[in-house]
């Protein structure tokens, strides 16, 4: 599993990339409100940067309906004030943005790619049936995964990496970390499988 064992696993929100016409802090803002449900590493690291960042505190939350983060959905959201607010894996964004009867742009695609050729993970955040943006959270693997996997070669051990994350990230991370091998987007009932 790479989160923990291959990286630190503490993935951080570093930078945000708006698309033309939003301003960052209108992505910081919806991204920060996506966040709220989500209790993981990533969408605290998204709550903290929006606040750090960009001074987003305090919210007046009442009537808010979460959708929390699930491994399923792949992402978390919130609807408030008669916006209907979510983050999350690129493709889950855009099936739900497309269901919300809107399109992704060619700019977010490769925005994406961008970000996950680097090793980093994207999430989109999306406002009803419009992107907003792609927030890039930062993956460090451990020092020395190089070194142990070259020596597990070397006793005959062939090395798969299991990750959720999308195919480019789970590429460049493997290619860094010295594995054999990797499957990307696994749920954890693939990982346990």
């Amino acid at each position: 599993d790479k989160t923990g064992t291959i990286t630190l696993g503490n993935r951080e929100a570093t930078q945000l990339y708006p698309m033309p016409g939003v301003g960052e802090g209108e992505l910081a803002e919806a991204a920060q409100l996506a966040s709220l449900a989500d209790e993981t590493p990533e969408g605290r690291s998204i709550v903290v940067l929006a606040k750090e960042r960009y001074g987003l505190r305090g919210r007046d939350l009442e009537g808010a309906e979460f959708v929390p983060f699930t491994a399923q959905t792949r992402m978390s959201g919130v609807d408030l004030d008669g916006r209907s607010l979510r983050k999350g894996a690129a493709d889950s964004i855009r099936r739900w943005v497309e269901g919300q009867g809107g399109s992704v742009s060619e700019e977010v695609d490769t925005i994406v790619a961008g970000i996950s050729v680097q090793g980093g993970t994207p999430l989109t955040v999306a406002e009803d049936d419009q992107v907003l943006g792609v927030v890039y959270l930062k993956d460090i693997v451990k020092e020395g995964m190089r070194q142990r996997f070259d020596e597990l070669r070397a006793m005959g051990i062939r090395t798969v990496m299991i990750t959720g994350d999308n195919p480019r990230t789970a590429e460049a991370i493997a290619s860094e970390a010295g594995v054999d091998d990797y499957l990307a987007e696994a749920t954890p009932e693939d990982k346990m499988a």
